[in-house]
């Protein structure tokens, strides 16, 4: 009876997750053939197209297309994968172009032009790339707080690794896993709470609280084990449960473009680390991305830039913009445009105070910055907290000094502080925004951002640059972390 229950509820939460997708892909449709019947007519030089007659049995009588969605959602194992939304975001646009290729390739052999028009095919996809992942955020929230496809999950040690763990998968409620509390053989963690999560009891008594708590996916959260000891409790907490996740001992080391290889007889297993930015290929396409796009927003951001310029130049005389030396790819030295958030005697006013205040010169030692630096002007607080001071940098960008995404452009002064990581970062263009700026900005330890900046450059992909841009986004809107 059980089991029964068990696959009853597993079938429910798919069938929950493909009314989302069939919700999501007739929004896609609805807004594309909008688009298609009442934005496209308006221009003169196109408006001889043929009209299409919108009416909900013609909506129904496409029933087929959103099945060779489903498919491919199915395909990439979206529907039985619990993945954090980026990754799981990253499969569904493969999914639904795909499916939209698929369709355009059906209608176009089949001659079905007059049923559904190009135009409405390439609106889908567009569409879709930003309607399915919204929908499914939005939808697994709701599935969450309603308990469906929530699945509940027992960390095997108690330690740092096992609460940065609890922490990652409470943020990702995406995933629906729900941490129900730790094992330890810390005797003094034992009863006690981390987070409002107990510590049952020690880890030897695992099967017990696995059937008792009816565990499905346990995850051993204790890198620093020694290898015989992790191995063998991997395999007793493997064969109890029917998921097992595993923290090893690599934390730092790039890990986001490898492959798994293993020789069975020997019993161990390899790692193949792309540095992928040593392709020139991928050079290419991340600098035909940064390109892209700039000349993309540009109608956007030209307007923006002129307005803050007047409002800078209104507050406090001196130019609206300047230019200070960074340190570029290869250790190049180039000129970095920003909107000027100080008063002229920024300088001489710095050296003032690190002279005359230790708690001050003890903090810019730690952070090259200051919380409350009174050299800030009003309109330069503003623009820094929104992060619209670095702004002009899109001119770096296309010039082809700087990135969209990558490291901070570093000042030469701190070339010793980041010796450990320079030949990395280095490697690559500093970016108008990165990894650290979505990862807690200014409230980040010095030594933590260049570690971050490093670990970008190893684990480098374009889809982590788009992530890390719609990261930003939300970021610069909340004002989160920044001073």
């Amino acid at each position: 009876m059980t089991e029964i229950i068990k696959l009853m509820k597993r079938l429910l939460q798919v069938l929950c997750l493909i009314i989302i997708d069939l919700i999501a892909f007739y929004t896609s449709l609805f807004i594309a053939w909008t688009f298609r019947a009442e934005v496209i007519p308006s221009f003169t030089f196109i408006s001889n197209l043929p009209m299409f007659n919108f009416s909900y049995t013609y909506f129904l009588s496409l029933w087929w297309m959103p099945t060779i969605f489903i498919f491919f959602i199915f395909y990439e194992d979206l529907y039985d994968s619990k993945l954090p939304f980026w990754d799981e975001t990253k499969n569904i646009v493969k999914s639904v172009s795909l499916a939209s290729i698929t369709l355009m390739a059906i209608i176009t052999l089949g001659k079905m032009g007059d049923i559904v028009s190009r135009i409405v095919l390439s609106g889908i996809w567009i569409v879709s790339l930003f309607i399915f992942p919204i929908f499914r955020l939005l939808g697994k929230k709701v599935l969450y707080d309603l308990g469906i496809g929530r699945e509940k999950v027992l960390i095997i040690g108690a330690g740092n690794a096992g609460r940065l763990v609890m922490e990652g998968l409470q943020r990702e409620k995406h995933m629906g896993y729900d941490v129900v509390g730790f094992l330890d053989d810390d005797e003094q963690k034992i009863g006690k709470t981390i987070q409002g999560k107990k510590v049952f009891g020690n880890i030897a008594e695992f099967t017990k609280f696995i059937k008792e708590l009816e565990i499905k996916t346990a995850i051993i959260a204790m890198p620093s084990l020694p290898p015989e000891r992790l191995s063998a409790l991997t395999a007793s907490i493997q064969n109890n449960t029917a998921n097992t996740m595993l923290i090893p001992d690599l934390k730092g080391i790039a890990l986001l473009n490898t492959d798994l290889f293993h020789l069975f007889l020997e019993e161990i297993f390899l790692m193949n680390i792309r540095n992928n930015l040593k392709s020139i290929t991928n050079r290419l396409i991340k600098r035909l991305f940064d390109i892209s796009v700039s000349i993309i927003s540009m109608p956007l951001v030209v307007p923006v830039i002129v307005i803050i310029g007047i409002i800078i130049r209104l507050e406090t005389p001196g130019p609206a913009i300047y230019t200070h030396y960074r340190v570029g790819k290869n250790g190049k030295i180039f000129r970095c445009y920003k909107f000027r958030t100080m008063h002229g005697d920024a300088e001489e006013e710095l050296k003032e105070m690190l002279h005359k205040n230790e708690e001050i010169r003890n903090e810019w030692l730690e952070n090259w910055k200051l919380r409350d630096d009174p050299r800030i002007t009003r309109v330069g607080r503003f623009l820094r907290k929104t992060s619209l001071d670095e702004l002009p940098q899109i001119f770096n960008v296309i010039k082809g000094e700087m990135s969209l995404v990558g490291p901070r452009p570093y000042l030469p002064r701190e070339k010793a502080d980041i010796e450990n990581h320079i030949q990395v970062i280095w490697s690559a263009k500093p970016g108008i925004t990165g990894l650290w700026q979505v990862s807690g900005r200014s409230n980040t330890s010095y030594k933590y951002r260049v570690k971050l900046d490093s670990w970008y450059v190893m684990n480098w992909s374009l889809w982590l640059d788009i992530a890390i841009i719609f990261k930003t986004i939300k970021v610069v809107i909340k004002m989160e972390g920044a001073y």
